[in-house]
């Protein structure tokens, strides 16, 4: 999830700049530094008249899969209903990064989760995505059951891993079921845009994988119930069903979903906040995430 900060040290922006500027063969403005990401560094770069664009993004990543991943989701998306960025180009860039340039998407995160509307948005556009017909190469089959780390046993340091793992093993088999389709992989509210009460897009692909639905609808019910609370996060999953039906796995992906914010969920603090949840506070996440951690354990 992209909540909290990244951990790589800035990327000199003149080479962002002159990416920019030559995939777009356009001059460029300025270069602003977006904050929030973990995996990546993200810059707006402005374009100067007369450019075709006013802006483009530009994504520095350190693992060269998950740019990858982003490359190859924004070309199966190309062409289909699921709004999303148009790639621009993809490269290496100094010291040993990789870059993936996309337009830049109209609006920005909000928060509403007393709407109908709303959440009838993110549901809708998620089914729109797990519909994707549409493969392509280089997107990896999400392991399910298969991930050798479950092996290993919870962390004797963390009392909710000590309290889920039991669950975890106990459906296992259950990360197989459903039907293999196009899985964003970080879907929530901070990676999903709005203009007014119009959704115009969802962003961050570098997560993107093949894989059962139930990923992306288990994550986005977790994240859900830490920012706004169980009952909007039970709202969020039954207009999803009542769009493309049952959801096989979702208990044993919710498990999985459960333990993303760990060690602490407090960390993803600023990034709630900047997708418009306000009110939250370092100790109602951690009570919020050991509620959801006992009711599955």
């Amino acid at each position: 999830m992209a909540h909290a900060g990244n951990g790589h040290g800035e990327i000199d922006t003149a080479a962002v700049a002159t990416v920019a500027g030559d995939l777009t063969g356009s001059r460029v403005r300025d270069v602003r530094a977006l904050t929030g990401g973990i995996s990546n560094l993200t810059y707006i770069v402005r374009l100067a008249p007369p450019a075709d664009r006013e802006a483009v993004v530009v994504r520095v990543f350190a693992d060269r899969d998950r740019a990858r991943a982003e490359t190859a989701a924004l070309r199966i998306l190309d062409g289909t209903d699921v709004p999303a960025p148009q790639l621009l180009g993809h490269g290496r860039i100094r010291p040993a990064r990789w870059f993936v340039v996309s337009t830049r998407l109209r609006g920005r995160p909000v928060a509403r989760p007393d709407d109908p509307t709303w959440l009838d948005g993110l549901a809708e556009t998620l089914v729109a995505i797990h519909g994707v017909s549409r493969h392509g190469h280089g997107l990896a089959l999400d392991p399910g059951p298969a991930r050798a780390w479950i092996d290993d046993g919870p962390s004797p340091e963390s009392p909710i891993e000590q309290t889920l793992w039991p669950a975890l093993e106990r459906r296992r088999p259950e990360l197989a079921l459903g039907r293999t389709v196009l899985v964003h992989g970080d879907f929530h509210t901070g990676n999903v845009h709005w203009v007014g009460p119009r959704l115009t897009g969802v962003i961050d692909w570098e997560n993107a994988r093949w894989g059962p639905a139930a990923f992306d609808v288990a994550y986005c019910y977790m994240d859900l119930m830490l920012a706004a609370g169980r009952r909007t996060a039970r709202r969020f999953v039954g207009a999803y069903v009542d769009r493309a039906g049952n959801v096989p796995g979702f208990d044993a992906w919710l498990v999985m979903a459960a333990m993303r914010p760990l060690p602490d969920p407090a960390l993803w603090l600023p990034s709630y906040e900047g997708a418009g949840w306000t009110d939250l506070t370092p100790t109602l996440l951690r009570r919020r995430l050991g509620m959801l951690a006992r009711s599955l354990g």
